[in-house]
């Protein structure tokens, strides 16, 4: 792409101001440099190339919070309780590292060609890097550590161990692409190395990814240190603590700022959610996964409701049916009875809000990163938000734009 280029459509939906007719966007050096009518805006930028799509929406690029790249629909365990489920899918690891990246490859195909531009991406160890680096989107890949995987280590040298290997994986990076650590779960990760990589991530100013109050067995195994996790992690012997994950890992020191907890479906309180919003952590919600793996529903009206920031996320497609956020997003605003506009805010500046990248993506505004989406629709509704996320759960993506580039378009406009 030309360094200015203006992108235009019969609507522009920036999010975080009213809709724009006959609309255009102006992108150089990969920024937005305007946002406006295309007249005003091809005013402003004479020699720039138009890329018109009629009949057409742009829209911020989709911000998926919280997924996994290195999963493929076949092999899928079956839907089941949570511990059934997850002890099928430990039984397949030492085969699917034959296939990982083949499949990290594909879902990130496969979100790039649904609208999405941003993913926060959680690997054990970082192991889908290579193809998030690769795929054009911009996002961060949350390594995963397991204390097990660390024999004869203590929880300093664990930690000191994975952001070691954090660090040199930052090497060598494309732009916007980067990797920070994931402290996994309460039930994986013990109390000592969940809290100091907690602190280290805070004293880096890192991000940190956790699954978190996900399922009824991790209540039972945080609670009562029984149930199904237990006769999977027979060794994980911190459990017992006889209050509720989020709780629990207030107590050890992980929640905070700069955190993103996936999922939080199962068993969240008034209390919890008092907590999130104190530590100001942030939340984002699977609700198809957690389908799936029969937890419960995220309170995500009581979250927003308190002012707790709040994303959406794909998770896998071992628990989930497609890595398109905007058909994610299509189902909580029929879950929780959202209005389209909402739904929409949700999946972009929500997102982008909750990892803490809202001043560089997620919204339509001047300085941004040129990050859209291209959505076929008919722009005279009542309810556009809607009509976008439908189109776009529906497969109408007609192009993504990262950083001002086409990164997808089945157009030739």
């Amino acid at each position: 792409m030309p360094q200015e280029t203006i992108v235009a459509a019969d609507l522009v939906i920036p999010v975080a101001a009213s809709p724009i007719r006959d609309g255009a966007v102006l992108v150089r050096d990969g920024r937005i440099a305007a946002v406006g009518p295309l007249s005003d805006v091809e005013r402003a930028a004479p020699e720039a190339e138009v890329r018109r799509f009629a009949g057409h929406t742009i829209v911020p690029g989709a911000i998926n919070a919280h997924g996994h790249l290195g999963f493929r629909r076949k092999d899928k365990p079956g839907a089941a309780p949570f511990s059934v489920w997850l002890k099928e899918l430990i039984s397949k690891l030492p085969e699917k590292e034959s296939w990982t990246p083949e499949a990290a490859r594909d879902s990130a195909r496969e979100a790039i060609e649904s609208g999405t531009t941003y993913m926060a991406e959680s690997s054990p160890y970082g192991e889908c890097l290579p193809q998030l680096a690769e795929s054009g989107m911009a996002g961060t890949v949350h390594a995963e550590f397991f204390p097990g995987d660390y024999p004869g280590m203590g929880p300093q040298e664990r930690v000191e161990a994975i952001f070691e290997s954090v660090h040199k994986m930052r090497r060598g990076l494309p732009p916007r692409v980067d990797v920070q650590v994931s402290v996994h779960s309460p039930y994986t990760v013990d109390p000592a190395s969940a809290g100091l990589a907690a602190a280290r991530s805070r004293e880096e100013g890192g991000r940190l990814a956790i699954h978190l109050s996900e399922s009824p067995e991790e209540v039972e195994f945080v609670r009562g240190g029984t149930g199904g996790l237990v006769e999977i992690f027979g060794n994980n012997d911190w459990g017992g603590q006889g209050v509720s994950p989020v709780q629990y890992f207030e107590e050890t020191g992980v929640l905070g700022p700069n955190v993103i907890a996936a999922h939080l479906a199962t068993a969240v309180s008034e209390t919890d959610l008092d907590i999130l919003k104190a530590t100001n952590t942030a939340a984002a919600h699977c609700p198809r996964s957690n389908e799936y793996l029969d937890c419960e529903v995220s309170p995500v009206p009581e979250m927003l409701e308190r002012g707790i920031r709040v994303g959406m996320g794909t998770d896998g497609l071992w628990s989930s049916p497609s890595m398109n956020l905007f058909e994610e997003t299509l189902v909580a605003i029929r879950l929780h009875g959202m209005s389209g506009a909402s739904g929409l805010e949700l999946a972009t500046l929500g997102g982008a809000r909750a990892l803490g990248i809202d001043g560089e993506t997620g919204s339509i505004e001047v300085g941004k990163y040129a990050d859209l989406a291209v959505v076929a629709i008919d722009s005279t509704g009542d309810d556009l938000g809607m009509a976008v996320i439908e189109a776009a759960a529906g497969g109408g993506v007609a192009a993504t734009v990262v950083s001002g580039e086409f990164v997808y378009n089945q157009t030739r406009s």
